[in-house]
């Protein structure tokens, strides 16, 4: 009896360790298990560290932070560890901020709080995965476009089709900038018929 019962919590045990490293590696098309963005970030601040680099240090630990913060929220919370796509969303939040903040900053004449505020938005922009240019998403979306048979009438609602119809990542392109290619495309169409 007391076997059996050391046997099956011996086996949970390892089921669940092998469970929760499955979440925290995610595995690429050639089969490289590669560490998650999460574990790439606490391993960032190690490195911080160790070189004492604080702007660094206090950046990745800003999003290490935020990271917590959202997946302990209700809202957000999709599970125990965050997502890569998540983490994503949370680091452009955290890049708007600092945007926002610099324009504030250069307006009231503030050169040294600009320059902290542009290095802490270079380190964030660097944990961000190659964005897609303008002409990628134009492509894109004029792809959409045809597929749906849109003729440029239908103004909003037809924007409306393209948005929900068209599958950019969020980290590689901001909503925005992909809401601007559309609108500029369908007032094309618009002019042309």
């Amino acid at each position: 009896m007391i076997l059996e019962r050391f046997n099956r919590i011996r086996y949970l045990t390892y089921h669940r360790l092998s469970i929760t490293s499955t979440f925290t590696t995610a595995s690429n098309i050639s089969g490289e298990v590669q560490p998650s963005l999460l574990t790439k970030l606490r391993s960032e601040v190690k490195n911080a560290m160790r070189k004492k680099d604080q702007l660094k240090l206090n950046v990745v630990r800003g999003i290490i932070s935020d990271v917590t913060y959202a997946s302990k929220s209700s809202s957000q919370s999709t599970g125990i560890i965050p997502t890569d796509q998540e983490i994503y969303a949370i680091i452009n939040r955290a890049i708007k901020r600092r945007q926002e903040s610099i324009t504030q900053f250069s307006q009231a004449g503030r050169k040294d709080l600009v320059e902290n505020e542009q290095g802490e938005l270079n380190i964030l922009v660097s944990y961000l995965p190659e964005q897609m240019s303008e002409r990628e998403i134009e492509i894109e979306v004029k792809r959409v476009v045809e597929k749906l048979g849109i003729t440029g009438e239908g103004g909003s609602k037809d924007l409306g089709k393209i948005m929900k119809e068209i599958k950019i990542d969020n980290s590689k392109a901001s909503k925005k900038l992909v809401v601007d290619v559309v609108k500029k495309l369908l007032s094309e169409k618009s002019k042309n018929e």
